[in-house]
């Protein structure tokens, strides 16, 4: 009878799981490119990997925020384009 409640309950806890690590990601990800400058994509790929509970995608939507806010460059283009693995992940005024 409860059954659905509870998926729901779990499935809203997962989500909050990944919002607040993809955020937690996305400071580090700014803190890094302060300090280091200019990362390839895949860089940002397999350090967030390793430190976050994300998937590739999740970084991708963080690197589309951060490029909408003004943090970091928009180096992949617009539209459907998707960043390739060289593409580089710079901050728009480095030092900011």
């Amino acid at each position: 009878m409860f059954s659905s409640h509870h998926a729901e309950l779990q499935e809203a806890t997962i989500d909050q799981i990944v919002e607040e690590q993809m955020e937690l990601a996305a400071a580090a990800l700014v803190e890094d490119l302060v300090r280091s400058g200019v990362r390839p994509f895949s860089n940002v790929v397999d350090t967030l990997l390793q430190t976050y509970m994300l998937r590739e995608t999740n970084v991708k939507d963080i690197c589309v925020k951060l490029a909408k806010v003004g943090r970091i460059d928009n180096t992949w283009g617009g539209g459907n384009r998707k960043r390739q693995d060289k593409c580089p992940i710079k901050l728009t005024r480095p030092g900011l």
